[in-house]
């Protein structure tokens, strides 16, 4: 029975005041009276929607709002989204492999000479492998350590850009998704690593070697 704010509801869709009978009455100076009834429904979800559409063709009720249609209507909305956000995902998934294999390639090309030199110095397939492949394997453990907090202050960005008066979107990760994310990243590595494994073996040592620089 106070007019101080006792505690603050997050709201993600509209803002609402909750107050008692006896603060209302203080702060506006007028007695309570009441406008709308709250009805908590028994029966399936189908019957809760009916009901509500029929009182809403009732001319005794101002307006009628029936929270189990608006689940319903937040849920096919939903269902788009998240089948955009699966196409998303799928296509990071994809640049994701296509940036690594092409780095990788060029990081070969580009050194040929030096695993010429490694090879004709005795190194055996394996060890060559292991040389390049520990430098791609570390590059991705940094670009996770980086891209993971990089991109929850973007994703907070973009929430914070397209904010709205009465919708609020908030930015819920959970953990095991960052561990998804870093597991996906370095498997794409393996599986790259693996592929440019042939690129290291077809290393033509003489013709590196005498190759121009």
């Amino acid at each position: 029975g106070t007019t101080s704010a006792d505690a603050v509801v997050m709201s993600y869709l509209g803002n609402t005041l909750y107050m008692t009978q006896d603060a209302y009455e203080k702060a506006f100076g007028v007695d309570f009276r009441p406008n709308g009834v709250l009805a908590h429904l028994t029966g399936s979800a189908d019957d809760q929607v009916a009901l509500s559409e029929r009182l809403s063709q009732d001319g005794t009720w101002l307006s009628v709002v029936s929270t189990q249609k608006l689940v319903d209507d937040f849920s096919s909305a939903f269902t788009l989204i998240n089948t955009v956000v699966y196409v998303v995902i799928v296509l990071a998934a994809a640049l994701s492999f296509t940036v690594v294999f092409t780095l990788s390639n060029t990081n070969i090309s580009e050194r040929e000479r030096e695993l010429a030199t490694i090879k004709v110095l005795g190194f055996k397939a394996p060890e060559v492998h292991r040389y390049i492949n520990k430098e791609t394997l570390i590059l991705t453990g940094i670009g996770v350590l980086v891209g993971l907090p990089v991109g929850y202050v973007l994703a907070r960005s973009l929430t914070w850009i397209l904010r709205m008066p009465s919708l609020y979107f908030d930015v819920v990760v959970d953990p095991p998704t960052y561990v998804i994310s870093a597991v996906l990243a370095f498997a794409f590595t393996v599986v790259v690593n693996l592929m440019t494994n042939r690129s290291l073996n077809r290393i033509d040592m003489v013709g590196a070697l005498k190759s121009a620089e």
